[in-house]
């Protein structure tokens, strides 16, 4: 039993949001996608506190631009047509910046819904200063209760250790700082009581340093201790930016070696009740399956990006990869909804991509391999 949760059902997702059908693709019209990432830059100086071995954006440039007041007011404009908003980051930490909980109630202003990707490290410090952790509980709403349509407003904490001493080396931090996530977490879960919103999700991505069965055991009593919704174990993908043969040769030499021996652990805990349990595979970030001639990622989300530019993708959010730009961050609305529409482009060729070694994330590869095989 490996089940995903509903949530990371991607392509079904997309559809539902198209209005069950898909006749409104690559018509040359306006159509909102599911999701806007924001890559919020950082606290403006630094772009994320710590350093992972296997950050996604690690060999990418890096600029932080400012322009958050900008894009707060493209969302108050928005009012939710784009209903899902994802503070993340290509190679910054959402929570260090000073605008986050602005951003969150701009979103909540107009009905839509929040997702949260962070290391964890600024929970306890903006709860407190700031009562954020609170604050994200009250101003939470729960799923709609009508059919297959968007989960719970979220927080995704990678955490990617169960013990201080892993997580040190994972993180590449010279002091604990796991403790304090884990009682920022634990505070999360208090504060929404018996509620199941926000969902509390931990991302954890094995390694050598922290993948012992002790280790494993105990971020799975952990998880159960304090009622988080789910635990998501995987191998780390190689980062983003490198030519596929090294990529390749990645995937040959740490995840399919590591797959078999890291899942033997993990499989003894898999479970579909809460919180759920389960494995995501090398092979849903594969660039061998990468062989699509069309991209309608453009329908499930756009990227402002921590540089001040919109992107087609989070994947590209960098200038690594400038082929990728659409415009820069507006608060014009029509100027944004011309970006969007220029994003839905049935004659770009993701290839464009693969040739400077940007690659899709598992949602456009799932996306992408739907559309391929069924309409294409």
């Amino acid at each position: 039993m490996n089940k995903r949760p509903d949530d990371y059902y991607y392509f079904e997702r997309m559809k539902f949001h198209l209005g069950g059908n898909l006749d409104c693709v690559f018509n040359g019209k306006l159509v909102y996608p599911r999701q806007l990432e924001v890559h919020l830059p950082g606290d403006g100086k630094e772009r994320c506190n710590f350093r992972c071995a296997w950050c996604q954006g690690s060999q990418l440039e890096q600029p932080l631009g400012d322009w958050e007041e900008t894009g707060l007011r493209l969302l108050d404009k928005l009012e939710g047509r784009i209903p899902y908003h994802i503070y993340g980051g290509a190679y910054t930490e959402p929570m260090m910046n000073p605008y986050i909980m602005d951003y969150l109630r701009m979103t909540k202003k107009h009905g839509a819904y929040f997702g949260i990707h962070t290391n964890g490290s600024q929970l306890l410090k903006l709860e407190k200063e700031h009562g954020a952790l609170q604050e994200m509980c009250h101003i939470a709403t729960p799923k709609w209760k009508l059919g297959f349509i968007y989960p719970n407003d979220y927080l995704s904490i990678s955490l990617d250790a169960g013990f201080p001493e892993s997580h040190m080396k994972a993180k590449g931090l010279k002091e604990n700082r796991l403790d304090e996530i884990i009682e920022g977490i634990r505070l999360l879960a208090k504060y929404r009581g018996d509620r199941d919103f926000p969902a509390i999700r931990i991302v954890y991505l094995l390694n050598k340093f922290n993948s012992s069965p002790e280790e494993i055991e105990n971020i799975v009593r952990l998880g159960e201790e304090i009622g988080v919704d789910s635990i998501r174990f995987s191998i780390p993908y190689d980062v983003y930016g490198k030519d596929f043969e090294e990529v390749r040769r990645y995937k040959q030499n740490v995840e399919l070696r590591n797959e078999q021996p890291f899942y033997k652990i993990i499989s003894l805990y898999i479970q579909d009740k809460k919180p759920t349990i389960f494995w995501t595979s090398p092979d849903q970030q594969d660039v061998d399956r990468m062989s699509y001639r069309q991209c309608i990622y453009s329908y499930f989300q756009i990227t402002l990006a921590a540089d001040g530019w919109v992107y087609r993708c989070s994947s590209t959010a960098s200038p690594s990869f400038k082929f990728c730009r659409l415009g820069e961050i507006t608060d014009d609305l029509e100027a944004f909804n011309r970006l969007v529409v220029a994003n839905h482009n049935p004659r770009w060729k993701p290839e464009t991509c693969f040739r400077a070694g940007a690659r899709c994330n598992r949602q456009a590869l799932s996306i992408n391999t739907e559309w391929e095989k069924m309409y294409v």
